[in-house]
């Protein structure tokens, strides 16, 4: 029996918990805390077999079914994230001043905050939206003798069940399991403060490792994110030499913020040029050599870093960059092409351009129609509006992404993780807000997509789930210490 149901005693309450027997004591420590908020450094479980730690094995404690356990400990009551203050719009408000309703009976569930977790519950929203991952996830089986991976990504399956279920008694999802698996896989993320607190740790840190060992568990998955690029290498101080071609690949595209950066693409060329000394056989000493990446293959997720966080000796931590890069909602690469492949993009690229003009009119339609009057001028409830929003969404989403289909080159697989155009649609972000990685708050934003016009974005602040517009999303190009794009997800236009 891996699963028991017992009862946790404190302050002169009682909660029952089943405890999972196959993970960490760490585990039960954090759901001890979810409900008496003593955090896990703080408590003193009281147990035959001897003290409860963060790496004990449950099984020796031979837990039995309703049996009560006593914990002492000071609870926490200090808030332990810099949250923001700006009042939060639910779309139940919006539907009553005559706003968006079309997800009001189908709300995103958040993520609780287990102290200093912002950083994990932003990262695990964003991956949450990559549909390969999720079925991959459904037809994942845990070994029977499972790794700590194994664990983790078990963990991951569960925690995404219950995120994409939504069943109407949660308003949030409390990822426990998974951060205590996490700590135990990635010891960097186990870090505590010198009062004995979990550390903030930095989000983009967060998201590439975990989607490292998910790529590692589902290999197939890897083509979906992968950039390949041929690399050009030629000596600056001997002209006449000859350019050595090579081949590269990464996983994301990072734009590393200088003076001169103001927009995302321009970090991007400049961040595929760089130059370096190596050994010149012909010169017989260190040379300056030029290199330039230029892409062969697009993936359907791109990936892009903005590379905020730098070390500073002065105050010994990863100080923030402040400045404004602004980034498009729909980003064509094709200045980053090589050659070799450009021409069969920018036709892709041309076609598409097509399309989104011809949806352009119907866009405009959809936001001109007068929700709650019918053709009889019939004025309808909130759930009739809903139905009809939901229908002509349904029929607008269906044409167009048959119309982006009919375009697609003949022998393209939508399998192959290919993008093959230049285009690309903002989908998700991770921002930060403060002047530090090892402070702050982290949040997700992500595109809802039972939106034709646009203009709605999910805002994940932890637990809290809301929605904001456009402009929102423009103001995290940064420029203070306030919220400011780190991660961005671009998927490509027109691929389902």
């Amino acid at each position: 029996m891996s699963m028991v149901t017992v009862n946790i005693k404190n302050s002169g309450k009682t909660y029952p918990v089943e405890v999972d027997l196959t993970e960490p004591g760490l585990t039960f420590k954090l759901q001890i805390f979810s409900l008496t908020n003593i955090p896990p450094e703080r408590q003193k479980v009281l147990l035959k077999g001897g003290q409860l730690k963060d790496d004990s094995d449950l099984n020796k404690f031979n837990l039995k079914s309703n049996q009560t356990i006593m914990v002492l400990g000071t609870p926490d009551n200090t808030i332990l994230n810099d949250k923001p203050k700006e009042a939060i719009k639910f779309l139940e408000d919006n539907a009553k001043n005559g706003g968006d309703i079309s997800k009001l009976d189908n709300n995103p569930l958040g993520l609780v905050n287990l102290g200093n977790t912002c950083y994990l519950n932003s990262s695990l929203q964003t991956l949450n939206k990559i549909e390969e991952l999720k079925e991959d996830l459904i037809k994942y089986e845990r070994p029977a003798s499972p790794s700590l991976e194994d664990k983790l990504v078990f963990n991951l399956k569960e925690l995404f069940n219950r995120l994409n279920n939504n069943p109407l008694s949660e308003n949030s999802v409390t990822p426990l399991n998974f951060l205590s698996n996490l700590r135990l896989n990635l010891p960097q993320f186990n870090e505590r403060s010198n009062e004995g607190f979990f550390k903030q740790q930095d989000a983009e840190e967060a998201y590439s490792q975990i989607l490292t060992i998910l790529l590692k568990k589902f290999p197939k998955l890897t083509k979906f994110f992968t950039i390949e690029f041929k690399k050009y290498t030629k000596c600056i101080e001997l002209p006449e030499s000859e350019v050595e071609v090579g081949y590269d690949e990464a996983l994301k595209l990072n734009c590393h913020i200088t003076i001169q950066t103001n927009f995302l693409k321009d970090g991007l060329i400049n961040d595929l040029k760089e130059v370096l000394e190596k050994n010149n056989e012909v010169l017989g000493r260190d040379a300056k050599y030029e290199i330039e990446r230029k892409i062969t293959k697009l993936p359907k997720y791109l990936t892009v870093h903005f590379v905020r966080f730098f070390w500073k000796r002065e105050t010994n931590k990863k100080s923030k960059i402040l400045r404004k890069v602004q980034f498009p909602f729909e980003l064509d690469l094709v200045d980053l092409v090589d050659d070799s492949v450009k021409d069969d993009i920018v036709k892709v690229r041309d076609d598409i351009y097509k399309i989104e003009k011809q949806n352009e009119e119907e866009v405009r339609t959809f936001k001109k129609t007068k929700l709650g009057v019918s053709n009889t001028n019939e004025t309808l409830n909130i759930k009739d509006q809903l139905v009809r929003q939901k229908d002509e969404f349904k029929k607008l989403n269906s044409q167009w992404k048959q119309n982006y289909i009919d375009i697609l080159p003949k022998d393209f697989d939508l399998n192959s993780g290919e993008n093959p155009s230049s285009l690309y649609e903002l989908t998700s972000i991770i921002a930060h807000q403060g002047s530090n990685a090892d402070s702050g708050h982290y949040q997700a934003f992500i595109k809802d997509d039972n939106d034709l016009t646009g203009e709605n974005w999910w805002r994940f602040n932890d637990d809290k789930v809301s929605v904001v517009k456009r402009d929102k999303i423009e103001s995290l190009a940064g420029g203070s210490e306030g919220d400011s794009a780190l991660i961005l997800i671009y998927k490509g236009v027109g691929l389902p």
